[in-house]
């Protein structure tokens, strides 16, 4: 090859390599950079994507019964380097600066809990099923007493459709709602879905309880909404009664947690004296 041309392939390798480096240093760059509370940049939302498919196999991998407390830790030792470069900095967002004011509660591990059987419903007519639950014994037990009198009221009664739920399970429900109903928005998805260890069902004493009818009717089923269970006999009774039991509604309309209206999801807290 003529001297010339060795020089115009040397040139050409430099350019090249130097595209190549302003490349990966963008990338780095994006994928480094803090996160958009509106709205995740697009490397970052491609890694978010990722993880959401990857820790949905390995959580549907489990046994069925185990789905529901898979290990925080465990989810987090399944990223790559890339992928550890962005999830474990979205969750160490303080999350008031995502709008939500909710106290947190604990990352530990559960003691003692009461795996609660599936139960059978209705929705449009087509028998579906709760997946297994788990609750302390002390709320669960309660529940027990509390749906024995409203089968007495109203002839019907609630089913849990979400109980405990650990710091694993709060993790990936988050990544999952942000990456496919909240548009990668992390102030949006932190209005419906609380990050891990601020989640109330992931408290091992005063936990609380999704609750969805024999019709089907949760709010959050596809096509459903919050109103939908607000009309609800049973939310009717609840309002009047569940402090009897020691359930409170943890989010209603207006409240100062910066979560939005849940007429389906209710905690457990003994009040001293009780």
């Amino acid at each position: 090859m003529p001297a010339s041309g060795r020089t115009k392939a040397r040139l050409l390798f430099r350019v090249i390599l130097g595209l190549v480096a302003v490349t990966l240093l963008a990338c780095a760059y994006a994928l480094l950079a803090k996160p958009d509370y509106q709205r995740l940049n697009f490397l970052q939302r491609q890694v978010v994507g990722g993880v959401v498919a990857k820790w949905e196999k390995r959580i549907k991998a489990l046994p069925e019964e185990k789905r529901s407390l898979v290990d925080y830790d465990y989810l987090l030792g399944q990223l790559n380097l890339i992928e550890k470069m962005v999830v474990p900095r979205i969750f160490t967002i303080p999350p008031r600066e995502l709008g939500f004011k909710g106290p947190f509660h604990t990352l530990e591990k559960p003691g003692k809990l009461v795996r609660i059987s599936p139960r059978t419903y209705l929705l449009n007519g087509r028998e579906k099923y709760t997946s297994s639950q788990y609750c302390p014994e002390a709320s669960y037990h309660d529940y027990l007493r509390m749906m024995a009198q409203m089968r007495r009221d109203l002839g019907r009664e609630l089913f849990i459709e979400s109980g405990y739920r650990s710091p694993g399970m709060q993790a990936y429900l988050f990544l999952f709602y942000l990456a496919r109903n909240h548009r990668y928005s992390l102030q949006e998805t932190a209005r419906m879905v609380a990050f891990p260890g601020y989640s109330e069902h992931g408290d091992p004493v005063n936990n609380a309880l999704d609750f969805v009818n024999s019709d089907g009717i949760s709010g959050e089923n596809p096509g459903q909404t919050a109103a939908d269970f607000e009309r609800l006999p049973e939310y009717q009774w609840l309002l009047q009664h569940a402090r009897e039991y020691n359930f409170h509604l943890s989010y209603p309309r207006g409240n100062s947690l910066g979560v939005a209206f849940e007429p389906w999801h209710w905690h457990w807290e003994k009040k001293s004296g009780q």
